[in-house]
């Protein structure tokens, strides 16, 4: 599965994501909120460094979790943030793994574009799947 179909959608300027990007400005930081969902447990280096099986109270950390979520769980986090009217502006996904490793990744992402096509969707990878994926 791929990130992007063939058709492009209305693309967002560059200026605007990273104006309203909690980790890209420092205004946005206190302004705009974000979530990380957890949707990619499988990844494909397994770095000797990386502990990523279990979280601890004071973790706060992206892809840190206590358990993965399903796509479908995920897209319910989304709309019970969004109802509550929480101001997010990105959806991240940092694993617990390398979210291109995961087709869940994409199955997220697409459904939140879909039901939420003005929320930013972000993606911290490693990048080895950068060609085949994009």
């Amino acid at each position: 599965m791929q990130l992007f179909n063939a058709t492009p959608i209305k693309a967002k300027r560059s200026s605007d994501i990273l104006n309203t990007h909690p980790c890209f400005s420092k205004e946005a930081h206190h302004k705009f909120g974000r979530i990380h969902l957890p949707v990619a447990p499988a990844c494909n280096i397994q770095c000797k460094y990386c502990i990523r099986q279990y979280d601890c109270a004071n973790e706060s950390r992206p892809g840190i979790t206590s358990r993965v979520m399903t796509p479908h769980e995920a897209m319910e986090r989304v709309r019970a943030v969004v109802d509550r009217k929480e101001y997010i502006s990105v959806i991240g996904i940092a694993g617990p793994g390398e979210p291109l490793a995961n087709d869940a990744t994409f199955e997220t992402l697409h459904a939140i574009h879909r039901e939420f096509p003005e929320l930013i969707l972000c993606v911290s990878t490693n990048g080895l799947y950068l060609p085949e994926r994009l």
